[in-house]
């Protein structure tokens, strides 16, 4: 069985209209809204309680599309207007969200700690 469409394919459309990475690298957080949109409903009908299961997992998946997010855009964009060709620019955005996950995963519980600290200070101080 073989895949419905061609990769050689998706990156000749991606080299021809290289706003498509962009608006991809500007929009893609939207899949994290829809996780939260999903995961408040679960919350809201009681299945799911983020307070004891969003953990180490979740933190980290949240902290890959804020960074890559945040990063990706504003790279892309920077690339675009340097003039680099899209399929590099393509190969920057993938190795970027690569590092970026490999970081996360590897240092992901002392990234939580962090957190977490600055979540009991901010709550000492608005007290």
């Amino acid at each position: 069985m073989e895949l419905p469409f061609s990769i050689i394919e998706i990156l000749r459309y991606i080299e021809e209209e290289p706003g498509i990475l962009i608006a991809f690298a500007a929009f893609h957080s939207f899949a994290l809204m829809l996780l939260i949109i999903a995961l408040w409903i679960l919350k809201k009908i009681g299945i799911y309680k983020p307070i004891q299961n969003l953990g180490i997992f979740g933190f980290s998946v949240v902290l890959i599309f804020t960074v890559g997010w945040l990063l990706g855009f504003v790279s892309q964009i920077l690339l675009m207007f340097m003039g680099v060709s899209v399929l590099k620019m393509l190969m920057i955005y993938i190795s970027m969200y690569l590092c970026i996950t490999a970081f996360v995963i590897v240092n992901a519980t002392g990234l939580q700690k962090k957190f977490d600290q600055y979540q009991l200070k901010k709550k000492t101080l608005n007290n």
